[in-house]
C-alpha cells in the first residue's frame, strides 16, 4: 500500500486542480453509475440509492468532500426519479420509507465523504512531514544512521556515503563487522551496547580517518535507541558530526583564555603592588576601585570602595572642575604627612565621566629636593666665608694698623694745653668711631676666620653669670627683668671663650629687642639623649615671618647700627661644636632661642 499510493497519488488526490475538473469527474462518475444501474435493470425498493455510493465515494476521493456531496445529491435525484416508482416522474407521494431512505443514504455520504476527505488530509499532510524530514536529513552535514537490534544498516544520508566513500546499495542490509575493520566494528558496537545498556542517549569522541580524503577527523558520536510507544526497541539512531574545527576553536580559546588569566593576574599583581597609587572614580566622585598604595595614601580599606573621594580628599571637587575643561590635569597636593603627585585622566564612553587618578608620594623627594638646596646654601656659605677669611686676613692688615696709628694720633692730641675744647670734643668723637671701626673689624675678623674651638667641660651657670656681670647695667637702663634657671652642677662640652660668645650675642639681642622694658629667661635642662638644652627667652616684639628664615644669614640685620654678623657667628659656633639651635618667634609676641649642647 506504501508503494501503491504514491503512484497513484497525481490521480487519485487531484485536490490541486481546478473546479471545472472537479465537477467533470463528478458528471463522469455519477452518468456512469447511471447507465449500469440502468443496463442491470429496475431495482428492488430502496436498493437505487446504494447504486450511487460508489460514484459518491470516488467522488470524494477524486475531488474532496464537496465533490463527494455533489455526487450524492446527483444520485438522490436520479434515484428518486428514474428508478423509483412511477419511473421517470417525480411524485409528492412517496412512501415515508422512499423519504427515510433518501436521508440514510445522504448522511451516510456525509460521513464517508468527510472521512475520506480527513484521510486526504491526513495523508497529505504526512507526506509533506515526510517530504521534509527526508530532505532535512539527505541534506543535514552530520553523519545519520540508522540500524535494527541485530545491527543491520536501515538507512543512512548521503554525508555517510561522502565521508567513508560507501554506495548506498552496499551498505543497506549489511552489518558493522561487513563494512569496517574488526577494531573499528568493535568500537562501534560497544558503543551501540552501551546506548542499548543505558537505555538513553550515548555520546563519545573518537579520531577517525576520512576515507575520501585521508585526512585525521575527530567524530562526536550520540547513538539512541528508538522504541515504540510500548517500549518495544525497533532499532539504534545515529549521528556523528566532525568536531575537528571547532575543538581547535576550543583549545584556542582555552588557550586564549589562559594567557589572558596569565596576563590578568600579572596585570594585577603590578596594579595592586606598585608604589604609585592608582584610583578609578566615576562621575559623582565614588570610587571603584583602588590599589595598595592608593588605600595607603588615603587611609582606607578595602571596605571603603564605592563611598566617596571627597570624604578622604576635600580637594577632589575642586580638581574634578579643573579636569572638566581638559583630559588630564598634573598637580602637587599637600595632605597630612605627605605630599602627591597626581595626575588625573577624564575618560569614560560617551554620556559618562570616569578620572583615573595616579597619585605618587613626592615627600621624600620634596625632603631631598629641600636638603640640596640646604648643602647648595650651605656651599655656597662656605665658599663666601673662604673669600671672607681671605679677605679679613687683609682687612685687618690694611685697616688695623692704619686705625691704630690714627687712634693714637687722636689720644695724643687731646693731651695739647692750648687745644679749643670743640676740637678737642671732636678727637674724642673720632677716637670713639675707630673703637667702634675697630670692634666691627675684629666681629669680622672672628666670623671670616675664626679661631679652631678646643671644647673643655664647663659648668654652664659659671658662664652665664659671668655674662651677666657685664650685661645687668645695660639691662637696668632697658629696664629688662633677668630671670635665671640654670642647675649649679649642669656642664656642657664647649670652648669657654666661643660658648660665651654664643650666649652673650644672644642676650644682647635679647635686651635690644626690648627697648621698652619686658623680661628676659634664661634656663637650661639635662634633655636625655640630646645633651643640654639652653633657652634664651625675651618678650620682645617678635620677628616676622618673611625675616625668621634669614636670621643668620652673614650681614643680615634689621636694626640701623647693626653689623649683621651677630647671629652668623652664633650660627657658626654652634654648628663647630656639633650642637643645634632653633627659634621659635612671632611678631609682637617674643622670641625663643634654643641651644642643644653636647653635655660634658
Amino acid at each position: 500500500m506504501g508503494r501503491i499510493l504514491p503512484r497513484l497519488e497525481p490521480v487519485l488526490f487531484p485536490l490541486h486542480r481546478g473546479f471545472t475538473y472537479r465537477v467533470a469527474i463528478v458528471l463522469i462518475l455519477v452518468t456512469i453509475a447511471f447507465v449500469v444501474r440502468r443496463l442491470i435493470g429496475p431495482p428492488e425498493f430502496g436498493v437505487p440509492f446504494l447504486t450511487f455510493f460508489p460514484a459518491a465515494a470516488i467522488s470524494a476521493v477524486f475531488g474532496g468532500f464537496w465533490a463527494g456531496m455533489l455526487a450524492t445529491a446527483l444520485g438522490s435525484i436520479a434515484a428518486t426519479y428514474f428508478f423509483l416508482p412511477p419511473y421517470s416522474m417525480f411524485s409528492f407521494e412517496f412512501r415515508y420509507e422512499t423519504v427515510f431512505s433518501n436521508i440514510v443514504y445522504i448522511l451516510d455520504e456525509i460521513v464517508v465523504c468527510s472521512a475520506i476527505a480527513a484521510l486526504h488530509r491526513f495523508y497529505r499532510v504526512s507526506k509533506d512531514q515526510n517530504a521534509e524530514l527526508k530532505t532535512l536529513i539527505q541534506t543535514i552535514p552530520d553523519l545519520i544512521w540508522l540500524k535494527n537490534p541485530e545491527g543491520v544498516y536501515l538507512e543512512f544520508n548521503p554525508a555517510i556515503e561522502r565521508f567513508y566513500g560507501l554506495r548506498r546499495d552496499t551498505v543497506i542490509g549489511r552489518t558493522t563487522r561487513d563494512l569496517f575493520p574488526d577494531a573499528v566494528a568493535t568500537a562501534i558496537q560497544r558503543q551501540d551496547q552501551a546506548a542499548l545498556t543505558a537505555d538513553g542517549p550515548q555520546t563519545n569522541e573518537e579520531w577517525v580517518i576520512r576515507t575520501s580524503d585521508g585526512s585525521r577527523v575527530l567524530l562526536e558520536t550520540t547513538t539512541t535507541p528508538m522504541r515504540t510507544v510500548d517500549g518495544t526497541l525497533i532499532g539504534v539512531l545515529g549521528i556523528a558530526r566532525d568536531i575537528t574545527e571547532s575543538r581547535l576553536l576550543e583549545d584556542q580559546l582555552r588557550a586564549h583564555t589562559l594567557e589572558l588569566e596569565r596576563e590578568r593576574t600579572f596585570l594585577g599583581a603590578i596594579f595592586e603592588h606598585t608604589g604609585d597609587g592608582i584610583l578609578a572614580v566615576d562621575g559623582a566622585g565614588n570610587i571603584a576601585l583602588a590599589n595598595q598604595s592608593a588605600r595607603r595614601l588615603l587611609g582606607m580599606t578595602e571596605g571603603d570602595l564605592r563611598r566617596r573621594l571627597v570624604e578622604f580628599w576635600s580637594e577632589w571637587p575642586a580638581i574634578a572642575d579643573e579636569t572638566a575643561d581638559r583630559a588630564a590635569t598634573r598637580r602637587d597636593l599637600d595632605t597630612a604627612g605627605h605630599v602627591l603627585a597626581l595626575s588625573v585622566t577624564r575618560t569614560g564612553e560617551p554620556g559618562e565621566t570616569r578620572y583615573v587618578i595616579v597619585a605618587r608620594d613626592v615627600s621624600e623627594e620634596h625632603r631631598l629636593a629641600d636638603e640640596r638646596r640646604e648643602l647648595d646654601r650651605q656651599m655656597f656659605q662656605m665658599e663666601n666665608m673662604a673669600t671672607l677669611g681671605e679677605l679679613a686676613m687683609g682687612v685687618a692688615h690694611e685697616i688695623g694698623n692704619p686705625l691704630a696709628g690714627m687712634k693714637a694720633v687722636a689720644q695724643s692730641l687731646q693731651y695739647e694745653d692750648d687745644l679749643p675744647a670743640d676740637t678737642r670734643e671732636a678727637l674724642r668723637r673720632l677716637e670713639a668711631e675707630i673703637d667702634r671701626l675697630g670692634d666691627f673689624l675684629r666681629s669680622f675678623h672672628g666670623f671670616a676666620a675664626p679661631q679652631r674651638a678646643h671644647p673643655v667641660p664647663c659648668r654652664l651657670r659659671d658662664i652665664v653669670e659671668d655674662i651677666l656681670f657685664w650685661i645687668r647695667k645695660e639691662a637696668v637702663s632697658h629696664d629688662v627683668a633677668i630671670g635665671l634657671a640654670i642647675d649649679e652642677h649642669l656642664s656642657v662640652r664647649a670652648d669657654p671663650n666661643q660658648i660665651k660668645q654664643v650666649l652673650l650675642n644672644l642676650v644682647v639681642n635679647a635686651i635690644h629687642a626690648m627697648p621698652h622694658g619686658g623680661a628676659l629667661r634664661i634656663a637650661a635642662t639635662n634633655d636625655a639623649g640630646n645633651g643640654v638644652r639652653i633657652e634664651v627667652a625675651d618678650t620682645g616684639g617678635g620677628i616676622g615671618a618673611d625675616v625668621l628664615p634669614r636670621i643668620f644669614d652673614p650681614f643680615f640685620t634689621t636694626r640701623a647700627t647693626g653689623s649683621g654678623l651677630g647671629l652668623a657667628v652664633v650660627k657658626k659656633i654652634v654648628t663647630e661644636h656639633d650642637a643645634q639651635i632653633e627659634v621659635r618667634s612671632q611678631a609682637g609676641h617674643g622670641s625663643c632661642f634654643t641651644l642643644l649642647w653636647p653635655a660634658a
